[in-house]
C-alpha cells in the first residue's frame, strides 16, 4: 500500500514496483482514504508519505498503531524532509518504523520492503 498526496509519484512508484513482478501495489492520495483501504485490504506493508494535507503520515501511523488489526503492518515513511545523505544507517527509523528520503532509490526500497516482510 502506497499513501502519498503526489499523484505522479504514486503512479510511477506503483508502475516500477509492479514491473518487477514481485509486488501488487494499492495506492491512495490521502490519509483518510488510505486508512479505509488498509482496513479493507490488510496490506503486507505500507509506504507512507510524512507530509500530506489534512491528515499527516504521522497521524495515519498513530491510528495504525492504535488499532489492533493494523498495528503489526510494517510501515516505511517516505519523506522529502531529509536528504539521503542526512540519514545515518543506525538512525533510519521514526517511532520504530523505517524511513527513506525522497526521491527513493528503487533497488534500496525493494531491499527494505523484502527485509520488513520476510
Amino acid at each position: 500500500m502506497l499513501i502519498d498526496d503526489e499523484v505522479d509519484f504514486c503512479y510511477f512508484l506503483q508502475k516500477n514496483l509492479e514491473a518487477t513482478g514481485e509486488f501488487e501495489v494499492l495506492t491512495s492520495n490521502s490519509g483518510p482514504d488510505g486508512l479505509k483501504k488498509i482496513k479493507q485490504r490488510r496490506p503486507d506493508l505500507i509506504l507512507l508519505d510524512v507530509m500530506m494535507p489534512k491528515v499527516s503520515g504521522s497521524d495515519v501511523a498513530a491510528e495504525l498503531r492504535n488499532d489492533g488489526s493494523t498495528r503489526d503492518i510494517p510501515v516505511i515513511f517516505l519523506t522529502a524532509i531529509v536528504q539521503e545523505q542526512e540519514i545515518k544507517p543506525q538512525q533510519n527509523t521514526i517511532g520504530g518504523w523505517h524511513y527513506m528520503a525522497k526521491p527513493v532509490k528503487l533497488n534500496e526500497l525493494i531491499s527494505t520492503i523484502k527485509e520488513l516482510t520476510q
